[in-house]
């Protein structure tokens, strides 16, 4: 998956270093995802609970519309 998102040959991959590699390999597992409307989701709904602090203005505005 690396090598098809950097571009780079299965030997320049084994050659980079561990936070290199970790971050392309993230990079390449998000991009793969956003391909697809099922995963668009899925990456909405895992950056949702990564959130630890409420967003203030979205529920203000929420709240002040009666919903």
């Amino acid at each position: 998956m690396v090598s098809d998102y950097s571009g780079l040959n299965f030997n320049e991959v084994i050659e980079l270093d561990c936070v290199t590699y970790k971050i392309l390999l993230r990079d390449a597992f998000v991009d793969r995802l956003s391909a697809t409307e099922e995963g668009r989701k899925y990456l909405e709904s895992a950056w949702i609970l990564t959130q630890t602090a409420p967003d203030k203005s979205s529920l203000r505005e929420y709240f002040k519309g009666g919903n």
